[in-house]
């Protein structure tokens, strides 16, 4: 009865989503039918004893999860005086275990490259995904691109709008330059929208591409959960695997805030030409 009203609260007043609330009833019910007692009954022996045959089975983040779920059951109960003494307070807070962000190798970015079929959409896929890895940039900012943001003065510039409306300049190089000075001319003049829009991408959201990618990815028989800021996570370890000093990728990520003034001063641009030349997607 008291799973229930729990349930209700979390769905009426906390406005919970019906996933996180069958998350809630899944771990309470699966730790009640574990101490076969009323929860009113239960004590802090019971709990640490769910706790330590958590241990034995699960991952730690998953340890984590469930017991988050006890402490804020047994919250409830003792706030709206259903028990006199909050059981779960005896468990401490628990750091998470640390888990690297998952990455594709140069080979499975290579894959997915080569698996985007040559139309109009699917080559403006491909440009998506090449400027994703090579840029470091949020698939938001890729998508916000307009063809005014590609600058042609002394090295070749994009120009993207990231965190707070402040612009990050990411370099790139001439073939690659070609590539898209090749996909403006002949093949985004045959997409949808191409003539009202000023974007590089006239015709594709977020949502839309995230999909297009998963077709992609599968079609290249990669295993992986593969997402748009895979990518940017994958630049920082082909960056790193170079030997390129942090500053070169915080710059290139947009940890730091920078104009072409000061990218053109601190940045090693023959370095960071190199590392994007060993990580070039193959020719069209």
């Amino acid at each position: 009865m008291q799973l229930k009203n729990f349930l209700e609260f979390l769905k009426f007043e906390k406005r919970s989503s019906q996933n996180t609330l069958n998350g809630y009833n899944r771990d309470l019910t699966q730790f009640f039918l574990f101490v076969k007692k009323d929860f009113s009954e239960i004590g802090e022996k019971e709990i640490s004893s769910y706790i330590d045959n958590l241990n034995k089975k699960l991952r730690k983040n998953s340890v984590l999860r469930k017991v988050s779920v006890l402490k804020t059951f047994y919250k409830f109960c003792y706030l709206n005086k259903l028990i006199t003494k909050d059981p779960a307070g005896i468990i401490k807070n628990l750091k998470r275990e640390y888990q690297p962000p998952e990455t594709l190798t140069l080979e499975e970015i290579k894959q997915i490259v080569d698996n985007c079929p040559n139309t109009p959409a699917g080559i403006q896929n491909r440009l998506i995904i090449k400027l994703l890895i090579v840029t470091g940039a949020m698939i938001s900012e890729i998508l916000n691109l307009k063809i005014k943001d590609i600058e042609n003065q002394y090295d070749k510039f994009i120009k993207t709008l990231g965190k707070n409306s402040k612009y990050q300049i990411k370099l790139i190089d001439n073939s690659f330059e070609i590539e898209i000075k090749n996909y403006l001319e002949i093949y985004r003049p045959k997409l949808k929208n191409a003539n009202e829009s000023l974007k590089i991408f006239p015709d594709i959201r977020r949502e839309k591409f995230w999909k297009n990618l998963k077709i992609i990815a599968q079609n290249a028989k990669i295993e992986k959960n593969v997402y748009p800021h895979i990518f940017r996570n994958s630049l920082v370890g082909i960056l790193s695997e170079a030997n390129a000093d942090i500053c070169i990728i915080q710059e290139v990520l947009g940890k730091v805030n920078i104009t072409t003034a000061k990218i053109k001063k601190n940045v090693e641009k023959s370095k960071l030409k190199m590392i994007y030349n060993n990580i070039k997607l193959g020719d069209d």
